[in-house]
C-alpha cells in the first residue's frame, strides 16, 4: 500500500488532490496531509512515505529547499510539484532539485491524474509545455528568459524578495548570515540588470514569475 503525503495551505485543494490520488490507486493507498514545509519533513521523517504531493507556494516555507531535505530523509521519495507557479519557470528548477514532476494547478482533472499516476509508478511527469521548454533551451543554447540565469539560491532569495523580505528576514528565512544575504541581492540585481526592488517586480510580472 502506498502512504501519500499531499501538502498545501488550503483545506479545498488538499481534498480535491486527495480525491484524485483516491480515483488514481483506488483503496490501495493511505493518505495524510500538511499544511506547510515544517509539518512535510516532520512526517517524512517516520520514514512511511512513498509519495509528495507538494505545493510551493506555503507560508514559511522555502520550497526548493523543502524538497532537498525531504529527499534527504527518503532518498526513494517520489515527488510531484502542483502549484500556480509557471511551470517553464519555476518546472525545471524543481526537477533540477529532485522532483519528478510538475503540473500546473490548472491543469485538468485527468492531466492531473496521469502526473499522480506516473510519478507514483516510478516515472518522470513532464508536460508538453516544459517539454517545449527544454527543446528550445536546447536548440538555441541559452535561456529564454534573464531569471534561468540565476543560480537556486540566487532564484531563492528572488521570491523572497518579491514576497517583500528585506535581507535580515531573507538571513533569518534561509539560514544565513545578514551581509550573505545582502550578497545574494546584489548579485540578483546584478544579474538581471535591475538597481531595486520595484524595477524586480516589473520583470518578474513581465516574464510571468509573479502575476501581473
Amino acid at each position: 500500500m502506498k502512504s501519500i503525503l499531499i501538502a498545501d495551505d488550503h483545506v479545498l485543494v488538499r481534498k480535491g488532490l486527495a480525491m484524485l490520488v483516491k480515483d488514481v490507486f483506488f483503496s490501495n493507498c493511505k493518505i495524510d496531509f500538511a499544511d506547510n514545509g515544517e509539518e512535510v519533513l516532520s512526517k517524512l521523517k517516520t520514514g512511511t512515505v512513498d509519495m509528495l504531493i507538494t505545493d510551493i507556494n506555503m507560508p514559511d516555507t522555502n520550497s526548493l529547499e523543502m524538497v532537498t531535505q525531504a529527499i534527504a530523509l527518503v532518498p526513494k521519495l517520489r515527488i510531484l510539484i502542483v502549484s500556480v507557479n509557471p511551470e517553464n519557470i519555476f518546472g525545471p528548477r524543481f526537477l533540477k532539485a529532485g522532483a519528478h514532476g510538475y503540473i500546473c494547478k490548472t491543469a485538468s482533472d485527468e492531466e492531473t491524474s496521469e502526473a499522480i499516476r506516473s510519478v507514483g509508478s516510478g516515472k518522470r511527469y513532464i508536460t508538453d509545455e516544459l517539454s517545449r521548454h527544454f527543446a528550445e533551451i536546447f536548440l538555441n543554447g541559452s535561456p529564454d528568459n534573464p531569471f534561468d540565469a540565476l543560480s537556486k539560491r540566487e532564484f531563492e532569495v528572488t521570491t523572497l524578495l518579491l514576497k517583500g523580505y528585506g535581507a535580515l528576514e531573507i538571513a533569518n528565512t534561509l539560514s544565513i548570515n545578514h551581509s550573505t544575504a545582502s550578497s545574494y541581492k546584489f548579485r540578483v540585481f546584478e544579474k538581471l540588470g535591475i538597481k531595486n526592488v520595484l524595477e524586480l517586480d516589473r520583470l518578474a510580472k513581465q516574464f510571468y514569475i509573479i502575476e501581473g
